[in-house]
């Protein structure tokens, strides 16, 4: 072979090479697109069926709230092509936490079992220790309770947290050792004695004191299950490519306003 031919030779191998090269980059940037485009496109289509069946549990709960009753999401207008339902249920348990409590805010816990129907309460039929928790490591707050009799006399109590005085002369609460599971976790425990709570308190009274800005939920835990608090609806839909959704409401039983029982310590 003359070193002409071998040149040539070289030369038109190199040019194929490059060919070959800018095919495969070309390919391969056909192919990112495509996959790109058809992963676009199935995220578009999943993101719309998350809002249809979102839309769907919400429209069972809005439902429920209506009627006071279970109802199947297939049975609502324009969701007959929905699966899944929306369901009241009663949780009675040991254990409560409240929703967020800002400074100055307050939660009625019901002691005696409520009568949504006529709204009357009963009798408180179990005597027990309650413990009380709330605070956390950026907002501490002193609680005020008040526990209303069944003869409407009341009696109250003031706790301020670990290692600050905020209301005069209360006494301090505990570290914490028995109380309800909460994000973030609660820094101060105050035990309600079963001989102060009785047989005969129908309301539990917490009102949040700080001179600080903040929130805290109020968690409670005893022995016994307490009475039910309100009514939890728990509604589910599902669409026919097969996406969930659950959608959870919890509606407590009514609140005293905040301006009543309030005192000055």
């Amino acid at each position: 072979m003359t070193g002409d031919s071998y040149n040539s030779n070289m030369k038109k191998g190199q040019v194929l090479l490059i060919v070959v090269m800018l095919l495969a980059t070309a390919l391969t940037v056909a192919l990112t697109a495509t996959y790109q485009s058809v992963t676009e496109t199935q995220l578009s289509k999943l993101e719309e069926e998350n809002q249809k069946a979102l839309a769907a549990a919400e429209a069972g709960i809005e439902a429920v709230l209506n009627q006071k009753t279970s109802i199947n999401i297939s049975s609502l207008p324009n969701l007959s092509s929905f699966t899944g339902q929306a369901k009241i249920q009663t949780i009675q348990s040991n254990e409560f936490v409240t929703p967020l409590l800002q400074k100055d805010g307050q939660y009625t816990f019901y002691l005696a079992n409520y009568n949504a129907e006529n709204k009357t309460l009963g009798s408180n039929s179990t005597v027990q220790d309650i413990n009380l928790c709330f605070g956390s490591s950026s907002f501490n707050p002193a609680l005020e309770i008040t526990l209303v009799k069944i003869d409407s006399s009341v009696k109250r109590y003031a706790v301020n947290p670990q290692g600050r005085t905020i209301i005069q002369n209360a006494p301090s609460s505990s570290s914490v050792t028995n109380c309800p599971p909460n994000t973030p976790p609660f820094t101060n425990q105050y035990l309600i004695p079963a001989s102060s709570v009785g047989n005969n308190t129908q309301l539990l009274i917490v009102r949040v004191i700080s001179n600080q800005n903040g929130s805290t939920r109020i968690g409670f835990k005893a022995t016994n299950p307490f009475p039910i608090q309100g009514t939890t609806i728990i509604s589910t839909a599902k669409t026919q490519a097969g996406v969930e959704k659950k959608v959870q409401l919890f509606q407590s039983y009514p609140q005293i306003p905040a301006d009543f029982f309030v005192t000055s310590f």
